[in-house]
């Protein structure tokens, strides 16, 4: 907008409201500067002048900028970290007793009989070590020949013999009992694998593996090679 200004009788221009008051800006902005250092609490927005605290409310801040009550400028409180869930320990399972280890069991396979078409076994996992462990589940069955390599494939798993789904617990000297099962050799004309050396068993729950080389006269026919869920007693 612009401003008409009258000139006087003498040929002067008439100044502002400052001017004509008497208290030009320059003077009084150089009064504050001066008497902001010398009395701090009174030019802040904390302190007790009213005139300075409305002249610091006026000016544009930035929210990175704004001080805190020390004179820093303001961080934004850390994130929280996001929730994490703990795993489980490879060792600790059900009931709070620790998982059977590989290195505290013994392996054996006992034949436990024929019926109707099929033959039976009886592997069993014993705890050799000094406290109680549990196992749950399905142990993973293969056979090896004698240079290591697998025969046939690994067992299937089955719901054949005593084991419930639940965990077993064994105290030191009690063993896990798994059913093992295969076709007779006489239903099946004699398609069988071929004759194995070694007997390897990953332990429910497991990445290492336990042996024997006593397979009972395991020997798998019709191409049928199952496994049940480990239980307390035998089948």
């Amino acid at each position: 907008m612009s401003h008409t200004h009258r000139r006087d009788g003498h040929g002067r221009r008439r100044g502002g409201p400052d001017q004509a008051r008497g208290r030009p800006r320059g003077v009084w902005g150089a009064a504050l500067a001066l008497a902001c250092p010398a009395a701090p609490t009174a030019c802040g927005p904390d302190g007790g002048d009213a005139d300075a605290a409305g002249a610091a409310s006026d000016a544009p801040t930035s929210p990175a900028a704004t001080p805190t009550g020390t004179g820093t400028p303001a961080e934004p409180a850390p994130s929280s970290p996001p929730p994490t869930s703990a795993a489980p320990s490879a060792s600790a399972k059900p009931g709070g007793i620790a998982r059977c280890e590989t290195d505290g069991l013994a392996l054996s396979l006992v034949a436990n009989g024929q019926e109707m078409n099929s033959k039976y076994f009886d592997l069993r996992l014993t705890n050799t070590g000094s406290e109680p462990c549990d196992l749950l589940g399905h142990p993973g069955v293969s056979l090896l020949d004698a240079g290591g390599k697998r025969v046939g494939e690994p067992a299937t798993r089955s719901q054949d013999g005593t084991g419930d789904g639940g965990a077993v617990r064994l105290r030191p000297g009690q063993a896990a009992h798994a059913t093992v099962k295969t076709a007779g050799e006489g239903v099946t004309d004699g398609r069988c694998w071929p004759e194995a050396a070694t007997l390897l068993v990953y332990p429910p729950g497991s990445r290492q593996t336990v042996t024997t080389a006593d397979l009972a006269g395991l020997k798998v026919c019709g191409d049928s090679f199952q496994v049940g869920p480990v239980g307390d007693r035998a089948p």
